[in-house]
């Protein structure tokens, strides 16, 4: 479940601002409805069919009505689940705290069902000059009916945010790769151009950056896994254990007669890899 804040920023569809606004999401309300009507016409069906013609005590209208006002209700109370999914923080909470605001939740979510259902039922009943009577002579025994229904609703409904949510995060792009790589070296803080390293190699505790101009390596602390994931996103490729290089800056490469690689770079200086990520070289998978 998503444990990131969100905010109430701008954006399209799918931006952290955007969240909470559940109408910008006509697929998952038609989703919604579609699979509460079927829901209802699978109901009002197996109604109509275990009490057959001539042995009924309802009008055909009752169970339509029954079955129409809950999903009126549920259509109704979906906003509020959709929000308390993208305002609560649930990662990271204790498995009590979850269980006990789902509990809190789910309890006013029944409640508001029951509330909305049977003041839908009375106007309808209403209309047909009749009474509608929800308790049936034992409202406890009512209520816990409903409120056992409402449990697996509101953990449908849950559920459908929850796959609303990976949809989205799915669908965002990834960050683009910043345009220039900040590193540390002699205690001064640099900007570098990834465009203008050629490569990087790893040297104990430190790692050096070969630069286009000069042949004086940039000695800098950190790991080579570490700058392997900064520099991916700009083409640079691993071509051994200890060796990143960029391949924008490869004028060409051969094989050697131990199957290795020797890799000439544009500005003419030559860089040996491991045979075992000559596939990296070819491809540009790191």
């Amino acid at each position: 479940m998503n444990g990131e804040t969100v905010g109430t920023g701008g954006g399209g569809p799918g931006t952290s601002g955007d969240r909470l606004f559940w109408w910008r999401f006509p697929s998952l309300w038609l989703f919604l409805a579609a699979f509460l009507i079927v829901a209802c016409g699978v109901n009002v069906s197996s109604i109509l069919i275990e009490d057959p013609p001539g042995e009924r005590s309802f009008h055909v209208w009752e169970p339509v009505l029954w079955e129409g006002s809950s999903v009126v209700a549920i259509l109704a109370l979906f906003p509020l689940v959709w929000m308390a999914y993208w305002r609560l923080h649930w990662r990271g909470r204790p498995l009590w705290q979850v269980l006990a605001i789902h509990a809190v939740i789910g309890v006013l979510f029944s409640l508001g069902h029951i509330g909305l259902m049977v003041l839908i039922r009375i106007a309808g009943y209403a209309v047909d000059g009749a009474r509608y009577d929800f308790a049936q002579g034992d409202l406890g025994l009512q209520i816990i009916y409903e409120v056992r229904k409402d449990a697996i609703s509101y953990a449908v409904l849950f559920a459908i945010c929850w796959v609303q949510d990976r949809l989205m995060a799915r669908q965002v792009p990834a960050p683009p790769a910043p345009e220039r790589l900040e590193v540390r070296a002699d205690g001064r803080t640099l900007y570098l151009d990834p465009t203008e390293v050629l490569a990087v190699e790893a040297a104990g505790n430190y790692v050096e950056f070969h630069r286009t101009g000069t042949d004086k390596a940039l000695l800098v602390r950190g790991t080579l896994n570490q700058f392997e994931a900064e520099l991916k996103p700009h083409g640079f490729v691993r071509v051994h254990r200890s060796k990143l290089i960029n391949r924008g800056r490869i004028a060409g490469f051969e094989g050697t007669p131990s199957g290795d690689l020797r890799i000439r770079m544009t500005d003419g200086r030559e860089i040996f890899g491991s045979r075992r990520y000559r596939e990296n070289l070819e491809t540009g998978k790191a």
